[in-house]
């Protein structure tokens, strides 16, 4: 049975292809292009809601930051680095490697050998130890190169602190460092205090943190400048000036976050009595970001199904309209003796085959489109920003183009054979439209009685049109882009007045110690501050 039928069609689809192709073409174009970019939204929204997560993975990522600030006999910083504390923190229950950073008084010299300090509290200079933030926390080059680990005259930078100080990728700055006793003189800035160390340094590099893809404004500062584990060797064996006192520790767990609060309670007993530190986590970050990128992925995520629910319906008429185009041919086909399975695949073989082949430039559409994402703050320093496949959007939207359509196709290929247009014609009354015969009742001129008439009833056989579904997609379209205009300016609107959202100050002061009052009075004099002070 399906072998005869099979045959038929395909020799009518042959003999027919000539006048119907373009027909195909429509559906080809329609499926491929419409339903190509509902999947690629969709796989846009994918790849955006998972952006962070994928970056994160790939910066071999600490579950545990510790900085620490050693303290001196009166107070001020020393330093504090300590190999064989490095070596007890690893030995931890619980952990599984560490590395760090410490800090370096370090500032670009003046021709005269006077350190650049107008910005130096903005920003913190950094030397890699043992190769944290070069395989551990690894930093995200946006412009350049990553800094060579063996070679001590080349360094990264920030975009904050390259704008500080008026660098560029590819300068060699003079570099000086000192120690903490310098820093404290008052001729500091002045070529009265001369740097005990000098490089010449070549910026290779802008970088960003993984904690900083993120930030508000109050947290994009101090800015990081960065340098290599081999300049920091050379740093520590002259250990007696060499750091400023700040050792920064980047802890990987056996198992992960579990694993922080364990790990917190015995650091906080090997530290030395004295050592100031603080706790930071993964775990935050990553919700943070997630948070940000949420409403522009669900936003693709709409877009595409809206865009699939298009494609779908005006797939459906374009189909429709395809097989009525066919309905004399159904006719003489039926008075020829053909049964109802031939006259249904008279239609649908060409129809399907159309589906198919839009589905498959759907798939193809949605991986060209791939490079596109993900969208937001993650963009920049996504590792991967080449073709994407997601097999499981491009599979499901195969699914779903085929199937739907398909389906539509079967339906309307059933309810279109002769015999059932007939039994239908001499069931039911000519379609008529009540909005037309009111129109027409109240004595509207003949030309408007047409046009009225043309545009409200759809029709018959072939010139039927598909009416009420045409209004309905112009109503949905027009409420759509009401909305959408509506939204972003209500978006714009609340992120352009902060105080709108509970953010009504302009600035964040933070010390580590107490203001004194002296300092608010003078501050209170010109500007209106509010303090929070913590025990």
């Amino acid at each position: 049975m399906i072998r005869p039928v099979l045959r038929v069609a395909w020799y009518r689809f042959r003999a027919t292809l000539r006048h119907r192709w373009g027909g195909y073409l429509a559906v080809v174009l329609l499926v491929g292009l419409v339903g190509g970019v509902a999947m690629g939204s969709v796989t846009a929204a994918r790849r955006t809601q998972s952006s962070f997560s994928v970056f994160l993975a790939r910066t071999n990522p600490s579950d545990l930051s510790v900085p620490t600030f050693g303290a001196g006999a009166n107070g001020s910083a020393s330093v504090n680095y300590s190999a064989t504390l490095t070596k007890e923190i690893a030995n931890l229950p619980g952990v599984r490697h560490v590395e760090a950073w410490i800090n370096v008084n370090a500032a670009p010299l003046r021709p005269d050998g006077a350190p650049i300090i107008d910005h130096l509290a903005q920003i913190y200079s950094a030397a890699s130890v043992d190769g944290l933030y070069f395989n551990q926390d690894r930093v995200a080059v946006t412009q350049g190169r990553m800094a060579n680990p063996g070679r001590p005259d080349e360094f990264v930078m920030t975009a904050g602190a390259a704008h500080l100080l008026g660098l560029h990728v590819g300068e060699t700055v003079p570099y000086g460092f000192f120690t903490n006793e310098q820093t404290s003189l008052p001729g500091i800035g002045t070529p009265s205090v001369q740097p005990y160390r000098r490089i010449d340094a070549k910026l290779v590099g802008l970088v960003v943190l993984s904690g900083e893809v993120v930030q508000d404004q109050v947290d994009r500062f101090p800015a990081l400048v960065l340098f290599t584990p081999a300049f920091a060797k050379e740093v520590l064996a002259d250990s007696a000036r060499g750091a400023g006192g700040v050792t920064y520790y980047g802890l990987q767990l056996d198992h992960g976050s579990s694993d922080v609060a364990g790990v917190e309670r015995a650091l906080t007993r090997l530290l030395p009595r004295g050592t100031e530190y603080d706790f930071h986590t993964t775990a935050p970050v990553e919700a943070k970001v997630g948070q940000v990128v949420r409403p522009v992925a669900i936003a693709l995520g709409a877009f595409g199904a809206i865009a699939a629910l298009a494609v779908l319906l005006i797939a459906g008429q374009v189909v429709s309209r395809q097989l009525r185009t066919a309905s004399e041919d159904l006719t003489v086909l039926r008075a020829l003796g053909a049964d109802p399975a031939v006259i249904a695949a008279d239609g649908l073989f060409g129809v399907i085959g159309a589906v198919v082949l839009g589905s498959l430039l759907a798939v193809a559409v949605a991986v060209a489109l791939s490079p596109l994402s993900p969208l937001g703050p993650v963009r920049p320093v996504y590792p991967s920003s080449g073709l994407a496949f997601d097999w499981l959007v491009l599979g499901l939207g195969s699914v779903v183009l085929i199937g739907g359509i398909g389906s539509m196709a079967v339906a309307l290929a059933y309810r279109e054979a002769p015999h059932r247009v007939a039994r239908r014609s001499r069931l039911a009354p000519a379609r008529t439209s009540k909005v037309t015969r009111v129109i027409i009742s109240m004595g509207l001129p003949a030309p408007g009685a047409v046009g009225v008439r043309l545009a409200l009833e759809p029709g018959e056989r072939r010139s039927a049109v598909p009416v009420r579904s045409a209004l309905l997609g112009a109503v949905l379209a027009v409420a759509m882009v009401v909305a959408a205009l509506t939204f972003g300016s209500g978006l714009q609107t609340l992120i352009s007045r902060p105080a709108l959202y509970g953010w009504n100050w302009n600035y964040m002061l933070n010390a580590s110690n107490n203001v004194p009052p002296q300092a608010l009075a003078l501050l209170n004099r010109d500007h209106d501050i509010a303090a929070w002070t913590g025990a």
